[in-house]
C-alpha cells in the first residue's frame, strides 16, 4: 500500500511540475508584457509634462503681452485725458 501511494505522489509531482514549468513560460510573457506597458505610459507622461510645460511658457508669454497692453492702454487713456478734459471745458 505504501508503494502504492509512494507511486501516486510521485506521479502528482511530475504532473505540478509539468504545470508549473508551463506556467513559467507564461510568467516570463506577462512579465514582458508589463514592462512594456509601464515603458508606454512613461513615455506617454514624459510628453504630457513636456506639452504642460511649453503650456505654461507659452501662459506665462500671454500674461506677459496682456500686462504690456494693459499699461499702454492706461498710457492711452491717461494721454487721452490730458489732451481732452482742457477741449471739454
Amino acid at each position: 500500500m505504501e508503494d502504492e501511494a509512494q507511486a501516486k505522489i510521485l506521479q502528482l509531482l511530475d504532473v505540478i511540475s509539468v504545470e508549473v514549468a508551463a506556467n513559467r513560460g507564461e510568467t516570463s510573457s506577462l512579465r514582458n508584457e508589463t514592462s512594456l506597458l509601464r515603458d508606454e505610459m512613461r513615455a506617454g507622461f514624459g510628453r504630457v509634462e513636456r506639452r504642460l510645460g511649453n503650456l505654461e511658457i507659452q501662459v506665462e508669454s500671454v500674461e506677459t503681452e496682456l500686462r504690456v497692453v494693459q499699461t499702454d492702454l492706461r498710457s492711452f487713456r491717461g494721454e487721452f485725458e490730458r489732451r481732452i478734459a482742457p477741449l471739454e471745458r
